[in-house]
């Protein structure tokens, strides 16, 4: 049986701090791309869209971008949403899963048993995957 190689992109959203009505979620999305699929052909279409479009060697950073903060501070929306589309189209042609765990964390007294949640529903994914 050949071996296989997943790649795993992790990001989260939230803290460790107390909970909060306003932010109840501690999240973890995690893109899942198996490597036997070559994706290099649409990145590189991809860094060439941004470079034409004024983005030389840049990552899209969609928080930043929807918030109009750090380096699109002074972009328009439009060079914004050019930006956007550029990733959504880029993500839509792409074989991959993504993920997402949600750890309420009203049902969190401490950071151990976050922590140990949010490990746990790595775990569990990653097993599934």
């Amino acid at each position: 049986m050949a071996e296989k190689i997943l790649s795993v992109f992790i990001d989260e959203s939230g803290d460790f701090g107390p909970y909060d009505f306003h932010a109840p979620f501690y999240l973890i999305a995690m893109v899942l791309h198996n490597q036997d699929i070559n994706i290099s052909k649409n990145i590189d279409n991809l860094e060439s869209h941004l470079s034409n479009i004024g983005y030389k060697q840049h990552a899209i950073h969609t928080g930043p971008l929807i918030r109009r903060e750090s380096v699109y501070a002074n972009d328009l929306m439009e060079e914004r949403k050019r930006l956007f589309n550029a990733l959504f189209n880029f993500t839509r042609k792409l074989d991959f899963h993504y993920v997402c765990a949600k750890i309420r964390k009203d049902e969190c007294p401490d950071v151990i048993t976050l922590t140990a949640k949010i490990s746990k529903a790595i775990a569990g994914i990653l097993k599934d995957y």
